[in-house]
């Protein structure tokens, strides 16, 4: 295995019990220690001009940084997008705070050494939409598990499939939404973008996700009852009904982790959700 470049992606909110998580011979997860103003003005003097944007994580617990290596035999996502590839992943196991903010050509503790600056600004956002029901910080065992288990099948499954990458995409930016509606509607375009029904919209989507989901029985029948009753609720916000804070978050929340079940679906099958899988999951 041959490494051909490694970039270091610092991040924030998540935090872990190892000071290093190895999830792949060419991807972990490393604690930074505290990193002071001083050195991130060296980066400056360097070339990277946005230095100043960072200075608030120097004041912040639980830094952390993803180490992406290029290597020969790796196939899928490029170094950096590998990287966001797995901040996505932790998303979609509701660790909705974490932000990836900047990448470097060395690692974020080693600062007072760095010479031959490559640096620049990640998917970084100042604000972002947050729901304690969703915002879960500690990654755990099985998280770690789930990700070293599934984590390239993901990687494949985005680099071949545009329906899957636009999925993975919503599940990461709704939090950068302006507001709560127009995540919802987001959210809402990924799943029937899925499903891909045109036509009695609540009913068919409804009844293709709880077939797909789950077997034959009480399970499913209750499944297909709450998509629906979720469509409906994302509909009135959508469209602009007059609604309780509370019934709004609801509908972020169920559409979030809607999106993340068929998401996750796909992850563990290893495929694309096709018509056919849908028609199965119905008569069959």
């Amino acid at each position: 295995m041959i490494t051909k470049a490694t970039y270091y992606i610092l991040g924030n909110g998540i935090t872990f019990e190892e000071d290093e998580i190895e999830i792949s011979s060419y991807l972990k997860i490393r604690k930074v220690s505290k990193m002071s103003v001083f050195e991130l003005a060296g980066l400056g003097a360097q070339g990277f001009k946005q230095w100043s944007l960072i200075e608030p994580f120097c004041y912040l617990k639980n830094n952390f940084e993803i180490i992406s290596s290029e290597n020969e035999s790796s196939f899928g996502y490029d170094i950096l997008n590998r990287a966001w590839l797995l901040n996505t992943l932790l998303v979609l196991r509701k660790k909705t705070s974490i932000n990836s903010i900047a990448l470097l050509n060395q690692s974020w503790n080693k600062l007072k050494d760095i010479n031959n600056v490559q640096a620049n600004l990640c998917d970084y956002h100042v604000k972002m939409l947050k729901t304690e029901s969703l915002n879960e910080l500690n990654v755990g065992n099985g998280d770690i598990e789930w990700l070293k288990k599934y984590y390239e099948n993901a990687n494949t499954l985005a680099f071949k499939n545009e329906k899957f990458r636009y999925a993975l995409e919503v599940i990461n930016s709704w939090r950068y939404c302006v507001d709560v509606k127009s995540a919802i509607a987001i959210l809402w375009a990924a799943i029937e973008s899925i499903v891909n029904v045109s036509i009695e919209i609540s009913y068919r989507l409804s009844l293709s996700i709880s077939s797909l989901l789950y077997e034959r029985g009480d399970e499913r029948i209750q499944k297909f009852k709450e998509i629906k009753k979720l469509y409906t609720l994302r509909s009135k916000v959508v469209h602009g009904s007059n609604l309780k804070d509370s019934q709004i978050e609801k509908a972020l929340v169920e559409s979030f982790e809607l999106l993340s079940e068929l998401i996750v679906f796909m992850i563990e099958k290893n495929k694309l959700i096709k018509d056919i899988d849908f028609e199965n999951a119905i008569f069959k």
